[in-house]
């Protein structure tokens, strides 16, 4: 088993999770993740934890995939995997750097579980606002 720490680790709530029980929400289609993302997690690490909340399938099958419309083949959407407690972990902040990882060989990365989207999307934005590991200067999280 392959373990990406990440380097800021100023919260309490900080766990290893095995990779392939997230959910990515989110995926682009131009690659970034290969040509931006992951010489800057080969050459320094994981800056910051992935960030995740849990849904029902439910809710992950109609209001999150309406936003979508019938797109099937959305890599973000199909499949989600539904956990042994009933719930799709939904990646909220992260699937670049899941993606990377998931190429890298890890299996297990820190990460944060928020209890709902919005206290997890404030400090998403605090992280790539004020991006205290690097003083503001990056703008980005990697």
């Amino acid at each position: 088993m392959k373990y990406a720490n990440s380097i800021w680790q100023d919260h309490p709530g900080i766990h290893a999770v095995e990779l392939s029980k997230l959910s990515p929400m989110s995926a682009r289609k131009d690659n970034r993740w290969y040509w931006r993302d992951l010489p800057k997690i080969m050459d320094d690490g994981m800056w910051y934890p992935l960030l995740y909340y849990k849904v029902t399938p439910e809710w992950w099958n109609t209001k999150f995939k309406s936003w979508f419309g019938n797109s099937e083949s959305w890599p973000g959407i199909n499949p989600p995997i539904v956990n042994n407690d009933g719930m799709i972990w939904a990646l909220k902040t992260g699937s670049n750097r899941h993606k990377c990882l998931k190429f890298m060989g890890y299996t297990r990365a820190d990460a944060i579980l928020f209890d709902d989207v919005n206290s997890l999307l404030k400090l998403g934005e605090q992280l790539r606002e004020k991006d205290p590991l690097h003083g503001g200067i990056h703008g980005r999280t990697i």
